[in-house]
């Protein structure tokens, strides 16, 4: 292993005192946390009847997910524990963030991913070396819940840290996703709403705990998730099983048939959270009007937050002073099918050297 880093004044370690690490040389950081909340300018948020609307730009970590945040306090409790590595399962963020950090800190990473991974996000693991296993139809039927059992219960008959990103599973690592609240409670203390994708739950979940834990206001904390992936809504009505039918969403990353982490409930339960569903159109559409009216590049997952706004904007479900901010999750550049789509016929076109000028012009006319 690496002599560590050490825990850092800056990004997420800020919070050193909230994290479940007693040990400041088991942390190993690669500048994780501390992303930038970026208001919403271009002409369709701006239109919005809202008092504002904030991005939370979670893309900006350094594997491109806020998962990165997770797999910071998982590796340090896998040095301060004296652990052998981590395994657990994967749709991609996840498992490219244990990836970096194992690579980083010098410890095993085996992971488990589901079959339809993207090409972007599988590249990433295999670069920083984590030995991968693709799993046929995990995120359907219910597979996913018998997998994430299974990882769990060897990990801890054989000193590894379960990598499975909710609280029912790594409750002390999860503590690293608190810290978004964290960040949100000093940049926008007076928020009123927060839309967050709904995988496994954990982002909600933590996002729910940390402002629990900071002891004061908590804003409504709405929870976006596909219909083709209905956990969060069935969980809701008292099923927390695995879904009985297979998963028909095609965004990556919230393809995940069971809920790992019930936090998100809880804030139902407390008066503080919701669900709102989108198609997976709405969240591509999402993610096109990130690309091109607010110059942000986000995965199909990290706009899906923002489509749930949307669409509670649409119905009226939003007050017309409230400060709102959206989580973007994950970055664009991981799945470049998804980027395609959203490029649409705007295509490259191959011309001459000579003919830069006379092309230059063209355009101008065009725009004119």
């Amino acid at each position: 292993m690496s002599d560590g880093d050490g825990l850092q004044a800056e990004g997420m370690w800020r919070y050193a005192e909230l994290l479940p690490v007693r040990n400041p040389d088991s942390v190993v950081s690669l500048g994780e946390g501390g992303t930038p909340l970026l208001p919403a300018t271009g002409p369709r948020l701006s239109s919005l009847a809202v008092g504002g609307v904030h991005m939370k730009a979670e893309h900006r970590n350094p594997t491109g997910s806020f998962k990165d945040r997770i797999a910071a306090v998982a590796t340090a409790l896998i040095r301060q524990d004296g652990l052998a590595g981590a395994v657990g399962t994967s749709s991609g963020n996840g498992g490219a963030a244990i990836a970096a950090y194992g690579a980083r800190a010098g410890f095993p990473v085996i992971l488990f991913t589901t079959s339809g991974i993207v090409d972007g996000k599988l590249e990433q693991i295999l670069a920083h070396g984590g030995r991968t296993h693709v799993v046929e139809h995990m995120g359907t039927g219910g597979s996913t819940g018998g997998v994430a059992p299974t990882i769990a219960a060897l990990a801890a008959e054989t000193g590894w840290l379960p990598f499975l990103t909710g609280d029912i599973y790594m409750p002390e690592a999860m503590r690293g996703a608190e810290t978004i609240a964290f960040e949100l409670s000093e940049q926008v203390p007076g928020l009123d709403a927060i839309y967050v994708p709904v995988g496994g739950g954990g982002l909600l979940g933590s996002i729910y705990r940390g402002y629990r834990r900071l002891g004061g206001r908590i804003p409504r904390i709405i929870g976006v998730q596909p219909a083709g992936c209905p956990t969060f809504r069935r969980a809701a009505a008292g099923h927390l099983d695995p879904l009985p039918d297979p998963v028909t969403t095609t965004i990556s990353g919230l393809q995940v048939a069971v809920l790992f982490d019930h936090g998100g409930l809880a804030a139902i339960e407390a008066g503080h959270g919701r669900v709102v569903e989108v198609t997976d159109e709405q969240a591509w559409e999402a993610q096109r009007l990130l690309a091109r009216e607010e110059g942000v590049f986000v995965e199909p997952a990290g706009a899906t937050a923002l489509a749930g706004l949307l669409s509670d904007a649409d119905d009226g479900r939003i007050d017309a002073d409230d400060q709102v901010a959206v989580i973007l999750s994950g970055a664009g550049h991981k799945d470049p099918v998804s980027a395609r789509r959203v490029a649409g016929t705007n295509h490259p076109v191959g011309v001459t050297a000579d003919s830069v000028g006379d092309v230059f012009a063209r355009i101008r006319t065009e725009l004119a």
